[in-house]
């Protein structure tokens, strides 16, 4: 259900029902990352996850609309859930709580339009690489764009259950490092939905780059893989299963199985068992991509990267060739997206 009200011609986003508490924003962006950022909607509060790559990055520099809070807050506004009775009968504008799945360049370049009045949610499992030269942990230097500041609020522990102000929000926060040390998921406990990130998702592979553990990533897709099928357990009877809503491809696969081809896919990786589809040369580092037989999960994985995780698990196999820097492309080929 794709609202087409405010269209591209005057927009850089869409605005999507995702289930009856949650929408999705889609970013029609200049990089064609197409991030996926989060509104879900409570009787005083509104939680947003992630943010964009920003108003300055808009595919169509032309479009109208480019800034993410005035766009959510007209399409809440207009579904009257921008604000609520308080009970003295005031009406107020709901609170504005931003939760950040990782601090990459598309998650938080639109920060801060919510930084004067929100609050902020961020990993907390290493609070340095967001405080100490975030500018490259977030690859805004890699890509020239300037860093957002913006201050913490809140430091997420795991498996924190989550609430504002005596607001249940039915959230749990997972701490999931690999594609960064920061990276989160969400497990929406009302809707059955795990926010992921950039940790899980499909059709496109999954970045371990610069910034990314894949000793640690494995790690954490093997927790989420208990934690979910736990999950699944309990809704049996329902009739129901966790879905997945990533930041970018993905908005309502089957986290169980999604998880489980995503874990496959890594140690086929590490054996020399997915298959080879290209090498790269991206911002002169070794670069392969590596998928599964069905194409729909993969790594893109910087050789250092990949080299280590083989090292630490002895799974005894030599990388490939590596690309020649004369020749090889210097960005994957499904780099530029379309939608």
């Amino acid at each position: 259900m794709v609202d087409i009200s405010i269209t591209q011609q005057s927009s850089c986003y869409t605005f999507e029902q995702l289930n009856h508490s949650t929408y999705k924003v889609v970013q029609h962006d200049s990089f064609n990352d197409l991030p996926f950022i989060y509104v879900k909607v409570y009787e005083t509060v509104l939680v947003l996850v992630d943010t964009g790559s920003g108003p300055n990055y808009c595919r169509n520099p032309t479009v109208q609309s480019k800034n993410i809070r005035p766009f959510i807050e007209a399409h809440l506004a207009k579904n009257g859930q921008l604000a609520y009775s308080d009970p003295e009968g005031k009406t107020l504008n709901k609170k504005w709580l931003v939760f950040i799945t990782h601090s990459h360049y598309d998650h938080i370049g639109g920060i801060t339009e919510f930084t004067d009045d929100s609050e902020i949610y961020v990993s907390g499992n290493d609070k340095d690489y967001v405080l100490h030269d975030l500018g490259c942990h977030s690859l805004c230097c890699a890509i020239g764009m300037e860093t957002p500041k913006f201050e913490v609020t809140h430091w997420l522990q795991h498996n924190e259950r989550l609430s504002y102000n005596g607001v249940d929000l039915g959230l749990e926060a997972l701490l999931t490092p690999g594609h960064t040390p920061d990276e989160i998921a969400l497990y929406d406990i009302n809707e059955h939905v795990l926010f992921t990130g950039d940790s899980l998702y499909e059709t496109i592979p999954i970045y371990i780059i610069d910034t990314s553990d894949m000793v640690e990533y494995i790690k954490s897709m093997e927790f989420l893989l208990e934690y979910i099928k736990a999950k699944n357990t309990e809704l049996t009877s329902l009739g129901i299963r966790v879905t997945t809503a990533a930041g970018h491809v993905t908005d309502t696969a089957d986290t169980e199985i999604l998880l489980q081809e995503a874990i496959d896919c890594y140690w086929d990786t590490l054996n020399g068992k997915s298959t080879l589809t290209e090498r790269i040369y991206m911002r002169k580092l070794n670069v392969g991509i590596y998928m599964n037989a069905k194409r729909n999960v993969g790594f893109l994985c910087i050789d250092e990267k990949l080299e280590a995780a083989i090292k630490h698990f002895k799974t005894n196999w030599e990388l490939p060739p590596k690309p020649d820097p004369e020749t090889a492309p210097s960005l994957p080929s499904y780099a530029v997206l379309t939608d």
